[in-house]
């Protein structure tokens, strides 16, 4: 794992700041309504320099998540894929051991409802990439859940943290796919031959 990338990086999955923005216009309705109230009871300074502090240390949290929502989720970077599945981490793969890229959904539950899998009344789409299962040392890693999740090889996506998935984006990543594996062999092919 590098936190290096070459500047020929292609972004293949854009990340998404939307959720960020509704945890900021929510954060904004609660901290303003603490101000209203520190202001309305009159309160001291010290109690208002204590907002005005918690006000500093959400407005700066809200900001890190966003700038690390906004990063790109996927990534090709020369002959590996670049998965950033969580907010200060990245994990490299050898496109040798990725294999394919497929949608999918994942059942929703709101307000607490319980869903059975397959009766779900609500679904996010997913974005699987399937790994090689000779690969033992990619079959999982930890992530941020709400972004995806890496188990068993398959690496999924969430649709509420990256650009709106469909079908069609993920036969468009798959012939990339196929395409950047080729680049690579032939490369490997020039270079065996110029050696």
């Amino acid at each position: 794992m590098s936190n290096q990338r070459s500047e020929q990086a292609e972004v293949w999955l854009r990340g998404n700041v939307r959720p960020v923005a509704a945890l900021a216009a929510v954060a904004t309705v609660v901290l303003a309504g603490g101000i209203a109230a520190t202001t309305l009871t009159a309160a001291g300074r010290p109690v208002l320099a204590a907002v005005l502090a918690a006000i500093g240390v959400v407005a700066a949290g809200i900001g890190l998540l966003a700038a690390a929502a906004a990063r790109p989720r996927l990534m090709l970077d020369r002959h590996a894929l670049v998965v950033r599945l969580s907010p200060g981490r990245v994990e490299t793969v050898p496109l040798d051991v990725a294999e394919c890229f497929f949608p999918g959904s994942n059942p929703l539950a709101r307000g607490g409802e319980q869903t059975c899998e397959h009766h779900a009344a609500f679904r996010v789409n997913t974005l699987v990439l399937r790994l090689a299962e000779r690969a033992e040392d990619y079959r999982r890693r930890t992530t941020f859940t709400p972004w995806g999740t890496w188990n068993d090889s398959y690496v999924v996506f969430d649709g509420r943290w990256c650009e709106p998935l469909s079908p069609e984006l993920a036969r468009q990543l798959g012939r990339r796919l196929v395409d950047a594996k080729r680049e690579a062999q032939q490369e490997a092919a020039v270079a065996a031959a110029e050696s």
